[in-house]
């Protein structure tokens, strides 16, 4: 008999099956649909097929969890554990043959994400973290980048898929054009927050975020030594994400 993996490796497993899978279908003509009111929202077949290929992992090693996909696993659990999988991140990327997209899993307890891991096929680059045992890629340890002020900071947002609309989200969005010193919009919000704890980027901003797309960036963000948070005193939810000085001056914009 073989030995438990731990929660890490299964969502490193789970993460790289879904990005294999993923890969194999890039640049092929793929039919893509559209999924709400939001024209730009959509999903292919390759997103359904690589979430089928992370759930089987996470089932194989925890039968007794339960899984919540973006696009539409939904297996009860036990106990409070839940994966939550976002098999492809950034599928308008993905489906436009642009770069910026990622395979993302994140386990969930009573008091918030304890595993992650975030594939990026394209590039090879496995990001991955564990609460309180620091995050990774490709093994090699992420520390946020130091802050400096706002005029001189990378920041990534995202205000389309009609967050334009939310309460209060236009006023911010242009103090966040006024202010930051180089906006990023790649399109994928797990994995610009993964650059974020690699310290690629200061910092990350969006409203109203999913889950799937907070939750695992938000853990690799912490462990690399910066702060992940979402402040619920705006006129809607943001999220917010970089070392703790970037984010204190990121909560700047929202008053």
């Amino acid at each position: 008999m073989g030995f438990a993996l731990g929660d890490l490796e299964v969502a490193e497993r789970a993460a790289t099956a879904a990005g294999k899978v993923a890969l194999r279908h890039l640049g092929t003509a793929l039919e893509v649909e559209v999924k709400s009111a939001v024209p730009t929202d959509v999903v292919t077949v390759a997103d359904r097929e690589a979430e089928a290929a992370a759930v089987d992992v996470v089932t194989e090693h925890r039968p007794l969890e339960g899984v919540f996909g973006e696009e539409g696993a939904d297996i009860p659990g036990q106990d409070d554990r839940r994966w939550v999988i976002d098999a492809i991140d950034g599928t308008l990327n993905f489906s436009l043959g642009l770069p910026g997209w990622c395979s993302a899993v994140v386990l969930t307890g009573a008091d918030g994400p304890l595993a992650c891991a975030v594939f990026d096929p394209e590039r090879g680059e496995l990001f991955s973290a564990a609460r309180g045992s620091g995050a990774r890629v490709n093994g090699r340890p992420l520390t946020v980048r130091a802050s400096v002020p706002l005029d001189r900071a990378a920041v990534a947002c995202q205000w389309g898929f009609g967050k334009l609309e939310l309460p209060g989200a236009r006023r911010v969005v242009g103090r966040i054009v006024d202010e930051v010193g180089a906006v990023r919009i790649p399109g994928s919000g797990t994995l610009e927050l993964s650059w974020v704890a690699a310290g690629r980027l200061h910092g990350w901003m969006q409203p109203d975020a999913a889950e799937w797309d907070w939750l695992p960036g938000a853990l690799l963000v912490r462990e690399a030594g910066g702060a992940a948070i979402t402040v619920d005193d705006a006129e809607v939810p943001w999220s917010l994400g970089g070392s703790m000085e970037t984010v204190a001056q990121l909560r700047t914009l929202l008053t």
